[in-house]
């Protein structure tokens, strides 16, 4: 099944091997760190519960990425029209080697899915709604559009990952709005990752996707958390650096037995339940 590779070959010998790196740098915008800043940002200096839904979108629509990945099975375009790694300048030669090194299926783009549904989930809750719909267009248009130009995705890819993070949007939205926000988006979430792990099993990723959704739950249900978002300011940064030093106790355990399932779902719901819960303690430090 080709999917377009007349498109694919089109759209990635249009970029030189030097101007690669500026293309890679629009792949990074749906990388982790980036990721987990925005969900982050939002949770803890703006909304908390837009913040708890936005991470369970993100675990979610993670989740079935890779469940749909498994299922179709879907090939990406040939080795043969990308750039070779020796064209790309360094340290950006590495970055792209990365990229390649990959022995996923191509559809749906992951990157295009986690873009659409971080940038598109943190819009709609935006206060300027329009303005910041727009923004995230641009962003998830730059990281689809880097997945082309780079060749380790046909356009139906990337058109599979818009559409699956909307329909995970508008299932979280709907739930909260039927239930109470954020139980409804707990629930699709929850359903959403066990039916991932099902399709994929043994898969740490998805595992983690589901940590991720377990301890939003867990935390919302058991934690009193105050609804005034905090201010930016060095106190607030440094209390961002508790649940990171937490995770990363949580996680010396796979320096031994590895990055195993079991692990990766328990970093997932301890590091995830941090996050929630810190602000909680704030009363306790005044």
């Amino acid at each position: 099944m080709s999917r377009g590779v007349g498109v694919a070959e089109f759209l990635a010998g249009l970029v030189p091997a030097w101007a690669l790196p500026v293309v890679l740098l629009a792949t990074t915008l749906a990388e982790a760190p980036i990721v987990l800043a925005v969900v982050l940002g939002r949770y803890w200096f703006r909304e908390r519960r837009a913040g708890m839904r936005l991470a369970i979108i993100a675990a979610t629509a993670f989740a079935a990425m890779l469940a749909l990945k498994h299922a179709f099975a879907l090939p990406r375009p040939p080795a043969s029209i990308r750039a070779p790694v020796s064209a790309v300048p360094a340290p950006f030669d590495q970055i792209y080697q990365s990229l390649l090194d990959t022995d996923e299926s191509g559809f749906p783009s992951g990157h295009t899915t986690i873009a659409a549904a971080v940038y598109g989930g943190a819009a709609l809750d935006a206060e300027n709604r329009r303005r910041w719909l727009g923004v995230a267009a641009v962003l998830v248009a730059l990281v689809g559009g880097s997945r082309l130009f780079l060749g380790v995705h046909h356009l139906a890819d990337v058109a599979g990952g818009i559409a699956l993070a909307a329909a995970v949007i508008g299932a979280t939205r709907f739930a909260d709005g039927w239930l109470d926000a954020p139980k409804g988006a707990v629930a699709v979430g929850a359903v959403g990752v066990l039916l991932s792990v099902a399709v994929v099993p043994g898969s740490t990723a998805a595992v983690a996707a589901a940590g991720v959704v377990v301890g939003v739950g867990l935390m919302w249900l058991s934690v009193d958390v105050p609804e005034e978002p905090w201010a930016m300011s060095v106190t607030t940064m440094e209390r961002g650096l508790v649940p990171v030093g937490i995770t990363a106790l949580a996680a010396t355990p796979m320096f031994v037995f590895g990055n195993t399932p079991v692990l990766a779902f328990v970093v997932a719901v301890v590091g995830t339940g941090a996050a929630v819960a810190v602000p909680a303690f704030d009363d306790l430090e005044r």
